[in-house]
Order: structure tokens, then sequence, then C-alpha cells
């Protein structure tokens, strides 16, 4: 049975202590005077017999712990050439790997994990990776510490380094490390830098995604087989995925084109590629599709990759462009047919109108040659076609010529709800919206001497009204609106007897409002300083005026509008009264005869009632 160091030891120091307690008591029985020599010899052979034995004792301790520093020492070289060469084999490994104590201090790292982090493992040692690390990161790796010394178990992670070249995604296994009482020390780490693994996953991913999202068909196949389709494929066909991958692909060909089909196989296999082949599938519906190809052959393992598209609807509008060719080779007018982006068809009236040759208008979609400002009407109406609107008239809109010049076209569109093609119409207005635009100019002009002449209105003394061959007031300028009390122009009425009570200047006789002006202008008379009092009853005021009014006449000697003037001569009456007192006044002064003023006073009379007479006519 093998003795540990520990036991021997204390074997060892267990016999010593009998030894020196033997000892002991001889000493103590060689105090007793009365014991016998015999007992004193005896006692003598024991001392003598137990010092050789500790002396044997101590030389056996000795050689014992002698051999136990030789293998302790050993034991240590051992153990540093064994760290020595863990650290020269995890130096050289490609992954970073760590050893930190459960408190998060660092013990060892290998040479990829301090040229990640820029530290080495002599300056780690003690640290924690809040010494060296942003506080940010730092919590997440000592959180994760935390849970591996929680759950004593392996814990995986995904973390996220910013190196030189961009951020890298490291896949971290992090475990416990247990001393040889089975108690969790230390925690230990090995990460692999998962970057490029990653990105091919998200390139797949993305890859898988737009397999199955392409409105194309997507398919893998072998010479004979579909191995995998994409939704597109199964939605343009009809057929479910199951039935496309059950059968010869061949079976779904239409019986004329599978000679053709096979041949463009047999060209795969060789290496070579296909584009824009043309073949037709039988729908599950019955219908026939036509069906472009493009196809790549994989010659090591013998798959082809096809992208396809469904070309029918194309090959029907050709076959009606077909049927279009004389009509629009005779037409004045501009003819177009046209997709949803491009013309499919134009007539030489186009290639005449806009200067281009037939090749460019049909290599670029039509908005191409549309007015920038007229881009996104032009679309909208085309958006209503589609949506089912099934026919615009009239639609206008600029384009842009070969030699720079801007033409108008007014467009007349139509949609085939069954080909989605778009017939449309187009006539040359671009001498009618000149035309237009000197018109808007003109009315501009006649607009702008309106405001001037409004202007020179404002400043006369007199009230001026104009109104037109309707009878409404269209214009009027301050003095008429104060005296009218009616800040609008059009609230003003043409008829002043709707506004005042109308009287000669004798303030009794009612003056008739068909002899006004204004009525009298409008039927294209002249009227010039008619003497009339208006009486506004609401405010109890009257005033004394002179009407003139005028006829404006047109070209062809039509009243379309008349002016009546308004003057105030309610002061100078007035003045005038004042003035004929004073003369009254002074003539009796200075001894004029009663008789006298009294046959001057019959005269004024007459002359007044005559000028009223000639007034009301």
């Amino acid at each position: 049975m093998k003795i540990s160091f520990e036991k021997k030891v204390f074997i060892g120091f267990v016999i010593n202590v009998l030894v020196v307690v033997a000892s002991g008591w001889i000493f103590i029985s060689r105090l007793d005077k009365q014991r016998d020599k015999t007992m004193d010899s005896k006692l003598d052979w024991l001392e003598v017999a137990l010092f050789g034995l500790s002396i044997i004792l101590l030389i056996v301790v000795y050689f014992i712990i002698h051999s136990q520093l030789k293998a302790k020492k050993i034991s240590q070289k051992l153990l540093f050439d064994n760290k020595q060469l863990l650290q020269s084999i995890i130096d050289n490994t490609s992954n970073p790997i760590f050893i930190k104590k459960i408190n998060g201090e660092y013990i060892l790292i290998n040479k990829q994990f301090g040229d990640l982090f820029k530290i080495s493992n002599d300056e780690i040692i003690g640290k924690t990776d809040f010494d060296f690390l942003p506080e940010s990161v730092a919590d997440v790796y000592r959180n994760s510490d935390i849970e591996v010394v929680k759950k004593l178990r392996e814990l995986k992670t995904e973390e996220t380094i910013q190196q030189k070249e961009g951020k890298h995604t490291y896949l971290a296994v992090k475990f416990p490390l247990y001393d040889s009482t089975g108690r969790i020390y230390a925690i230990g780490g090995i990460s692999t830098d998962i970057t490029e693994r990653k990105e091919m996953e998200e390139s797949l991913v993305a890859s898988d995604k737009f397999f199955t999202m392409s409105a194309e068909m997507m398919i893998i196949a072998s010479s004979t087989h579909f191995i995998k389709v994409n939704p597109a494929t199964v939605k343009i066909l009809g057929y479910s995925e199951e039935e496309l991958l059950s059968q010869p692909f061949l079976n779904f060909v239409y019986d004329e084109d599978k000679t053709n089909t096979q041949g463009e196989v047999v060209k795969l296999e060789t290496g070579a590629t296909t584009t824009q082949f043309k073949n037709r599938y039988i729908g599950k519906d019955g219908s026939i599709k036509w069906i472009q190809w493009s196809t790549f052959p994989d010659i090591k393992t013998g798959l082809l990759y096809a992208v396809a598209t469904d070309v029918t609807q194309s090959v029907e509008n050709e076959k009606s462009l077909n049927a279009a060719d004389n009509f629009f080779n005779i037409s004045l007018d501009i003819m177009a047919i046209a997709s949803k982006e491009k013309f499919e068809k134009i007539n030489p009236t186009m290639v005449k109108t806009l200067g281009y040759s037939e090749v460019e208008l049909l290599k670029h979609p039509f908005l191409h040659f549309v007015h920038p400002d007229d881009k996104e009407s032009t679309q909208k109406e085309i958006e209503k076609i589609k949506n089912g609107s099934s026919l615009i008239l009239e639609f206008k809109n600029r384009w842009i010529c070969k030699d720079g010049s801007i033409k108008w076209l007014v467009w007349s569109a139509i949609a085939d709800s069954k080909t989605g093609l778009m017939y449309a119409v187009a006539r040359d207005i671009t001498t009618l919206v000149q035309l237009e635009k000197e018109q808007q100019q003109a009315i501009d002009e006649l607009y702008e001497n309106e405001q001037k002449l409004r202007l020179i209105l404002e400043n006369i003394s007199e009230g001026i009204i104009v109104a037109n061959a309707d009878k409404k007031v269209i214009m009027a300028n301050y003095n008429a609106n104060e005296m009218f009390g009616i800040e609008e122009d059009d609230l003003i009425s043409p008829n002043i007897s709707d506004h005042f009570e109308l009287y000669f200047p004798d303030e009794k006789t009612i003056f008739p409002s068909q002899n006004l002006p204004m009525e009298r202008a409008l039927n294209g008379e002249v009227t010039n300083d008619i003497d009339i009092v208006l009486w506004d009853s609401a405010k109890r005021e009257k005033k004394r005026v002179l009407i003139s009014g005028r006829p404006l006449i047109d070209q062809d000697n039509n009243v379309i509008a008349a002016v009546v003037t308004i003057k105030d001569i309610s002061k100078y009456k007035h003045l005038e009264e004042e003035l004929k007192k004073t003369e009254t006044k002074y003539r009796q002064l200075i001894g004029f005869r009663k008789t006298e003023e009294i046959e001057e006073d019959d005269t004024k009379e007459e002359d007044g009632k005559e000028k009223e007479s000639k007034l009301g006519d």
C-alpha cells in the first residue's frame, strides 16, 4: 500500500513524540534515589536505544522530505513545461482563448485574444474587462460570465467586435473550470470568428428570399426533371410543386416544341448557355403559355439553373401590332400602340412630328420624351386607363422634340383589357396653344389697363360708376362708394333710384328714373349735367348733383358698357343761395324799387321752369 507524503510525515512526528516522552520518563526516573542499579542499567540501554531510534527516524524523515522536495521540483518543472506547452498550443490556434477567475480577473489569455484587444498576457493578468473595454461592452461580457457561474454549464453567445477591417461576429463558448474539490474557481472561454459564415448565411437567406419572392420563374433542374421550382413557376403554370417535380418537364411542353426543347437541353449538357429561348408550355387549365428561358449549366454537378419569363402577352401583342400596320402608315394623325411604359408601335406621323427616328422612340420609355413638368400628370392618366377607365379624351401634354423644341399634343386613348395595350391618337396643337397664350396675354394686358383705369378714377374728385350691358356695376371709384355709402362696387345698383329718392331742383317734382343718364347711356345716348336732387330718407340728407352719362361702344358699334359721372354741387348751390340773399339785401339798401324786384323774381321763375321742362325731356 502506497503511503502519501503527508501520512509519512505524520507517522514520523508521532514516533518522535513517543521517543521524546520515553526519554523524559527515563530522565524523571533517574531522579528517584531509591531505584536500584539494575534498573539504572536498563534505563541507560533503553535511553541509548531511543536515541538511536530518534536518529534513525530523523534520517528517514530527511530522506523522505528530500525525495518529496525533489519530486515537487520535478512536478513544478513539469507544470511549467506543461504551462508553456499549453500557452504554445493556445497561442498557435486561430481562436481567441482566455481563462479568468470567477470575480472577472484574467489568469491566462492566448496571443489571438491579446491581438484582438491589443493587450499582452502579462498586462492582462489580474485585470478585468472593465480595465480595457468600454463599460457597455464589459457589462455584457460580465453578465455572461455570471450566467456561467450560476448555471454551472457551457454557455454559447454571439459577440460583435469592431476591428480595423470592420465588425466581426464571434461565437463565444464559455465554460466553468473546477478545482480538485469540485468547486468552480474559474471561467474558460473560446471564441470562433464566424463573420464569413454569418455573411454566407445571410447571403443564402437573401438568395432564398429572392428565389421565393421573384415574380419570374426560377428553376433548378437536371437534364430531365425539375429539382426545385419557385412559387412563381407554380403560379404561372398552374401545377402544384409536387406535380412539377414528379414527372419529366418535357411532359409539360407543347408537342410541337418538344423537339427543339430537347435540342436546347443537349446544348446545355455541353456547357453552352441558353438565352432568350422560347417554347410553349401547357398550363394546368389547358392554356398555352409562351415561356422565354435563360439557362446556365453547372458541368460539375450536372444541374441546370434557369430563369424564365411568361411572354405570352408579348407574343399576342406582336400579333395585334402586325394587324395595325396599314392603319398606322396611312394616318395623318399621330398614332401609337403602347404597353405600360414603352411604345410598341408608332406611325410615320409621330416620327415626323417629334423628329426622332422610330428606333429612338421605341428604345426609351415614352415618359423619356415628355416634358418634365407633365410627367406626373401623364402617369396619372395612364394609371386611370389601367384601373379600368375605358377612354381618355382631350388630354394635353408637352413633348420634347429632337431639335429641342416643345410640341403640345392632345391625346385620345383607350386600353385593351385583354392584351393590356393602350391605343392612342394625338394631334399637334402647338399653334392653337400659342394662340391661347396670346389671348391670355391680351386678357392680362386688359386687366392691367383696368387697374390703371381704376387708379385714375380713384384720383378724380367726381363719383364715377361703370356698368356693363347687363346693367351690373363693374367699377366704382372711392367718391362714388362714399356717396352711396357702399364699399363693394357690385352692390351698387346702376338705377340710382334704388338708393335715393329723386327730385327736380324744386325739390317737389319727382324725377323719372327712366330718364337717368345710366339708362340713356346703355341705350346709346349721351347726356350732360342733369340737375337732380338726391334725398336719402334713412339719413334725412339731401344732395344736389349734376349727372352725366356716356355709352362705351365696341368695334361693331354695340353698347358694351356705360359710364356715369356724379358731381355733388350741394355746396355750390348753397353758396349761390347765400349770394342771392346778400345781393337782395344790398339792393334794398341802395334803393331798388319793390316792383322791379318782383318783376325780376318773376322773370327768374319763368326761366327756371323752362330749364326744368328741358331737363324732363
